[in-house]
């Protein structure tokens, strides 16, 4: 297995760069070469990941790829933008961390070309406390970290509305902006996503996206209120450049990942905190 491990050394982006410049404007169609580059029947293929997708791509390297007649480079980001502008660029043949609407977001706002293949697993969103072990426990004017990219935060907004804590005017599009009541007077933080979990030791609860919320050691036990998986928009995707997404070497790592020794994988190593997917993206 060959695993690159890509340190951003700047400080975290911001999961959507709105208005971004310097993004192409050409799209990849059907006619480019297959992504991947094939050797003695062997194609190697590059793919971009945050955790826990770079887990998994590297599970599925280990115990299945070299059957199947893959090489799968896992490169490892720890941001939520350079997944995208990588593949964009063609530095990735594909990759796997967002779900449909961030990715459906990202190419509205920084006119890239990405396009589903695929659902693959469920990292639920969830609201944690180091202090309180139930919703209920939360007091007038508490502080709640919420994340702050557009997808997410109404996301998280709709979570904490399913609790009761608020009310969403309709139409709400994912901003403080839109609560329309408010019981505890409460007072919500908005930070970049891989900040979140920081803030709990400052905060009495706050919403995390599992892929900074595991690595920072938050557990299942200070879960105090999760998304439900049922009819969620918010499965993460296989994704690669348009036109690209019936390559062969595409749809064999798709299967490998949804494959049943993958997806009993995910369920063991992640003890219900990751949950295994398949289908299409809509």
């Amino acid at each position: 297995m060959r695993s690159q491990k890509y340190l951003i050394a700047a400080a975290i982006l911001s999961t959507v760069v709105v208005g971004a410049t310097g993004c192409s404007s050409s799209s990849s169609s059907s006619s480019d070469a297959a992504v991947g580059a094939t050797s003695g029947g062997v194609t190697t293929i590059t793919v971009g990941a945050t955790f826990p997708a770079d887990d998994i791509l590297n599970y599925v390297e280990q115990s299945q790829a070299a059957a199947a007649g893959l090489d799968i480079t896992v490169t490892s980001f720890t941001d939520y933008t350079t997944p995208n502008t990588a593949l964009e660029d063609g530095s990735l043949d594909a990759n796997l961390y967002q779900h449909l609407p961030f990715l459906n977001n990202f190419n509205t706002n920084n006119g890239t070309h990405i396009a589903p293949v695929g659902k693959v697993y469920f990292p639920a969103l969830a609201l944690y406390s180091k202090t309180i072990k139930s919703v209920d426990d939360i007091q007038n004017g508490a502080t709640i970290s919420i994340p702050n990219d557009p997808t997410n935060e109404l996301r998280s907004l709709n979570l904490l509305q399913k609790a009761g804590l608020i009310t969403l005017n309709e139409g709400a599009t994912g901003v403080v902006g839109d609560i329309a009541t408010n019981p505890k007077n409460l007072v919500f933080q908005e930070l970049d996503a891989a900040t979140l979990p920081r803030a709990l030791d400052e905060n009495v609860a706050g919403i995390a996206n599992l892929s900074f919320a595991l690595p920072a050691g938050l557990t299942g036990d200070q879960q105090i209120l999760t998304e439900d998986v049922d009819g969620t928009l918010y499965t993460n995707l296989l994704a690669t450049k348009e036109g690209h997404e019936n390559d062969p070497a595409i749809q064999k790592l798709y299967e490998l990942l949804t494959s049943k020794q993958t997806q009993d994988w995910i369920t063991s190593e992640y003890k219900g905190l990751v949950l295994p997917s398949s289908g299409p993206a809509s």
